[in-house]
C-alpha cells in the first residue's frame, strides 16, 4: 500500500516588545484607537454610501447515468500462516492470478457481459517491508476487475454485483475486499450549465430576502466568482485535483440512485438602491 507523506509547515511568529528605559518617557497618542469603521473594514464586503450584498448561492443538477463502471478490487487470501516462521521484513510472492479469477469472469459472461465491457488489471506486489520506524516502500499485489455498464438501472447492477460475489465466495486463494461504482453522462457540459443555473437563481433569491429585510431593492449583479476550491473538486467529466484520493468512484449501495449529480458553488455580490 502506497503512502503518501505530508510535509507540514509551521510558522512561528516572534513578537519584539519594546521597553522603554526608566529615563525616557514615550506618549502614546489615543489617536491610534481603532474606530467602528476601521475594525469593519476587515470585513467583506467594505462599508460603502450604498447597501451591498454578497450571497453564495448553491446549486445542484442530476441527470440519469448513461454508463457505470463497477470496479472489483481482489486480494490475495491466506486463511491460515504459511509453514515456517512468518517474517514482517518480506513481501509474499504469490498474488492474485487469472486462473483464480476465471470462474468469476465465467459467471458475468453467462448473465450476459461482454469482453469488451470487462477490463481486468493484474497488480503485482512491489518493494519490501522495512523494520519499524522506517516507513515501508511495498505494495500490495491483488487484482482489479471493471465492468462497464451502458444506460444503468438498478436491478442491473445488482445482478452484476451479487453474481460476482458469489463467483468470488467460494474461491479461498482469492478475497473481494472491495465493490466501488463511478457513474457517467454523455453530455456532462449541459449538467454543468443546469447546475450552475440553479446556483444563480439560488443567489438570486437569497440576495432578494436580504433586501427586503433591509428595504432596499437589488441593482444589476456587479460581480459573479467561484470558491477558490472549486478547482480540486471533481466534475462529471474530470476527477478533480484532490491531494488525495481524486477519484469520483464511490461504495457501490444498492439503494442509491442511478445518476449524476453536479453541485456548483458561486459568489454573487449585489448592490442595493
Amino acid at each position: 500500500m502506497k503512502k503518501r507523506v505530508i510535509s507540514s509547515l509551521v510558522v512561528a511568529v516572534i513578537t519584539t516588545s519594546f521597553i522603554p528605559s526608566p529615563g525616557r518617557t514615550e506618549n502614546i497618542s489615543n489617536d491610534l484607537t481603532p474606530d467602528t469603521r476601521q475594525i469593519s473594514q476587515l470585513f467583506y464586503p467594505p462599508p460603502s454610501e450604498e447597501p451591498t450584498f454578497r450571497v453564495i448561492g448553491k446549486g445542484q443538477a442530476s441527470q440519469p447515468a448513461d454508463r457505470a463502471s463497477l470496479l472489483f478490487k481482489f486480494a490475495r487470501n491466506y486463511p491460515s500462516p504459511p509453514e515456517g516462521v512468518l517474517s514482517q521484513f518480506e513481501s509474499s510472492e504469490e498474488n492474485v492470478t487469472l486462473e483464480m479469477l476465471q470462474p468469476i469472469l465465467d459467471a458475468l459472461q453467462a448473465i450476459g457481459v461482454s469482453d469488451q465491457a470487462i477490463d481486468l488489471e493484474i497488480i503485482e506486489p512491489s518493494g519490501s517491508f522495512l523494520p519499524f520506524p522506517f516507513p515501508s516502500t511495498a505494495t500490495e499485489g491483488g487484482a482489479q476487475l471493471v465492468v462497464t455498464v451502458d444506460n444503468p438501472n438498478r436491478d442491473r447492477l445488482e445482478e452484476i454485483v451479487n453474481t460476482a460475489t458469489d463467483a468470488a465466495s467460494p474461491i479461498e486463494a482469492i478475497l473481494l475486499s472491495t465493490v466501488n461504482v463511478e457513474y457517467a453522462v454523455n453530455n456532462c457540459q449541459a449538467l454543468v450549465q443546469a447546475a450552475y443555473q440553479s446556483a444563480v437563481q439560488d443567489a438570486q433569491n437569497r440576495a432578494n430576502s436580504l433586501a427586503a429585510a433591509m428595504g432596499t431593492q437589488l441593482r444589476l449583479v456587479p460581480s459573479v466568482a467561484e470558491p477558490f476550491y472549486a478547482v480540486f473538486l471533481p466534475g462529471c467529466d474530470s476527477e478533480g485535483n484532490l491531494p488525495f484520493g481524486n477519484t469520483t468512484s464511490s461504495v457501490y449501495d444498492p439503494d442509491a440512485p442511478v445518476e449524476v449529480t453536479v453541485n456548483k458553488d458561486i459568489f454573487v455580490t449585489y448592490t442595493g438602491r
